[in-house]
């Protein structure tokens, strides 16, 4: 089984998890979304390859999730890569705990955004009513990547739309997942699906 290994905590967790089964003999490779994935991966006994075809499955976290299946991603910038492994999996994952889930996205409020270096200030400028927030480091993949506050109220998917249709912008954290995608971790230690 090929599996894509999303990035930061909650996937962190999962990868976790997965290197208990794997030590157990369960047989899988996993297709990091970034080099602290791979470490942890390889820390956690899972065989680590690159992207070369269809995955089996892929899981990441997120930073918000709303009762539409909206998801937002990208705090720890490595939403670029965490696309195309989803697009790759047959079945994409989000792992998130409680607080995440969000009656809108309005609550969490901001769009990261990665942009190629040549066209960051001309697109900070195309976005300049988002107040854009130029991060101080470059995504794994070296992309400029600009945090957009998004008026409480907004459509998001439109929003998105307009900000991927700029040339310069190679991608935006907004997901859209069905519900039933979406695991929600509980305190108590159980989990169950959103929708």
């Amino acid at each position: 089984m090929r599996v894509g290994l999303g990035t930061g905590r909650a996937a962190g967790a999962g990868i976790a998890a997965l290197g208990e089964r794997v030590r157990a003999g369960l047989r899988v490779r996993g297709v990091p979304t970034s080099p602290a994935s791979a470490r942890l991966a390889r820390a956690s006994g899972i065989p680590v390859g690159r992207l070369t075809g269809p995955l089996d499955i892929a899981f990441d976290g997120a930073d918000a999730v709303d009762p539409n299946g909206l998801v937002v991603k990208g705090a720890g910038g490595a939403m670029v890569r965490e696309r195309v492994v989803a697009q790759a999996a047959s079945r994409f994952l989000v792992l998130v705990d409680s607080p995440k889930m969000v009656s809108s996205l309005d609550e969490w409020g901001v769009l990261p955004v990665a942009v190629a270096p040549f066209a960051a200030e001309w697109v900070a400028r195309e976005l300049g009513d988002l107040s854009p927030a130029r991060r101080a480091r470059r995504s794994d993949d070296g992309m400029v990547v600009f945090d957009l506050t998004v008026p409480p109220g907004s459509d998001w998917s439109a929003l998105a739309q307009r900000v991927g249709a700029l040339p310069g912008v190679l991608d935006h954290g907004l997901f859209e997942v069905p519900l039933s995608h979406v695991v929600v971790g509980r305190a108590d230690g159980r989990a169950s699906a959103a929708g």
